[in-house]
């Protein structure tokens, strides 16, 4: 369903700021917002493993001995300790999730248990079965353009990723098939071509967010794509939003890199664990992140109302320094 009007709202509340006096009243109300209604999204990482070497990703950052599958036993045991309030389970995190032999197994008990279930992949081992309990499949499309989409998303067949979107989108019942497309320098002009995808092949929805440094600050694979992120100042965001057409018939979302910093509900009504049950920060820095406590040894509330919890929450709302969010785009 087009949404072009928001579109064009969000453009100028967020990037094109045309209001930046109550920017701190609207982002603690945002915030307060966020704690009072409590968690409502999980993020549940199924492996830390992948298959794939996207120049963005930091996966290469985690060592050997500590890659993981999560097991469906621990699975069971996360959900059992989310708090009532939860509706919405993403079941994807750093690594490609079908790696995970328990996968869609996953998937269907997180269903059966009444959650919202999402589903991002790298479609490079997708099974349409997965169609019949997710409420959503989200695939990674960094371009239409082939050579652009190879240099970025490392491993990836460019015709099977289509041929597996469609075949998706053919198959698909009540379940919603979106792309996720990371811009940057090099591939924002092809996002013509991105919509074209969309509206011919079905799609239905489009989610644009820009490519954020993920690796750990200081070390030299972060100085190096440090300078790749600066070049990101060269997308034209009015280009993008202009070429959303009227006619449309998929919804569109962009995530901007945002001038007026402070609006993220990591922390408070979205969480992140890890294939090792870690509660952390977010999904960005995952590779050395903050862990808050892990689910084996605590229950949930426990973790989620430490000091340790409250202080980075206490934080986003004051705007005070936090290393890991420092040079975070959102």
């Amino acid at each position: 369903m087009n949404n072009y009007d928001e579109v064009q709202q969000n453009y100028k509340k967020w990037h094109n700021i045309e209001n930046k006096e109550n920017y701190e009243k609207i982002k603690k109300s945002f915030l307060q917002n966020h704690l009072q209604q409590g968690i409502t999204r999980v993020q549940i990482e199924p492996t830390n493993r992948c298959n794939f070497n996207c120049i963005m990703c930091p996966i290469d950052e985690i060592e050997p001995t500590k890659r993981k599958d999560l097991t469906f036993d621990e699975f069971r045991l996360i959900l059992s300790k989310l708090p009532k309030s939860v509706k919405n389970i993403c079941l994807s995190g750093l690594g490609e999730p079908f790696l995970n032999k328990n996968y869609i197994e996953m998937v269907k008990f997180a269903k059966e248990q009444g959650f919202y279930v999402e589903v991002y992949n790298n479609s490079s081992l997708f099974n349409k079965d997965i169609l019949k309990y997710a409420d959503e499949v989200n695939f990674s499309v960094d371009a239409i353009d082939q050579k652009t989409l190879t240099e970025i998303r490392k491993g990836v067949k460019p015709d099977k990723l289509f041929d597996t979107i469609i075949e998706a989108i053919n198959n698909k019942l009540k379940c919603k098939i979106n792309i996720n497309f990371t811009v940057n320098y090099k591939n924002y002009k092809d996002i013509k071509n991105i919509y074209q995808f969309c509206q011919i092949s079905g799609v239905d929805h489009l989610s644009i967010q820009a490519t954020s440094n993920n690796y750990f600050p200081k070390t030299e694979k972060y100085i190096e794509f440090k300078k790749f992120i600066e070049k990101n100042k060269l997308i034209d965001w009015e280009f993008i939003v202009k070429n959303y057409d009227k006619k449309y018939n998929f919804s569109l979302t962009i995530w901007y890199p945002r001038k007026l910093k402070g609006f993220c509900a990591w922390g408070f009504s979205n969480i992140y664990i890890t294939s090792n049950l870690d509660i952390i920060q977010c999904c960005h820095q995952v590779t050395n992140p903050i862990i808050f406590g892990n689910l084996k040894k605590e229950e949930f509330n426990n973790i989620y109302n430490s000091e340790k919890m409250k202080s980075f929450r206490s934080k986003h709302i004051y705007d005070e320094d936090i290393f890991l969010c420092n040079n975070c785009p959102y």
